[in-house]
């Protein structure tokens, strides 16, 4: 029973790393104590497998929700120029017509 205990203390511990280098990952400037913080996980990750698959996830995923918002931003950017080249042909025809 003992040795159960002690596993689910280490995976909620576990969690807790990972839950806090998430979100210091999601942040776009880091304070010098959060930079020190995410080393600190980041060591304890490089003698740790299982904190250090979390953090492969985390970062996966990350990584991943960046693309999209890329791809967003990309087809957002190609509407735009399309509207803008459809106004300028409106534009010019009014002005043909004037």
């Amino acid at each position: 029973m003992h040795q159960i205990r002690s596993q689910l203390n280490q995976n909620l511990s576990l969690a807790e790393l990972a839950e806090e280098y998430s979100h210091l990952i999601s942040l776009s400037v880091l304070s010098e104590s959060e930079a020190d913080r995410m080393a600190e996980i980041l060591e304890i990750a490089n003698s740790n497998q299982s904190l250090n698959c979390l953090i492969e996830e985390i970062e996966m995923n990350d990584y991943l929700e960046s693309q999209q918002i890329d791809e967003d931003l990309y087809s957002s950017l190609q509407e735009n120029q399309g509207l803008r080249r459809l106004l300028q042909l409106i534009s010019e025809d009014a002005n043909n017509f004037s």
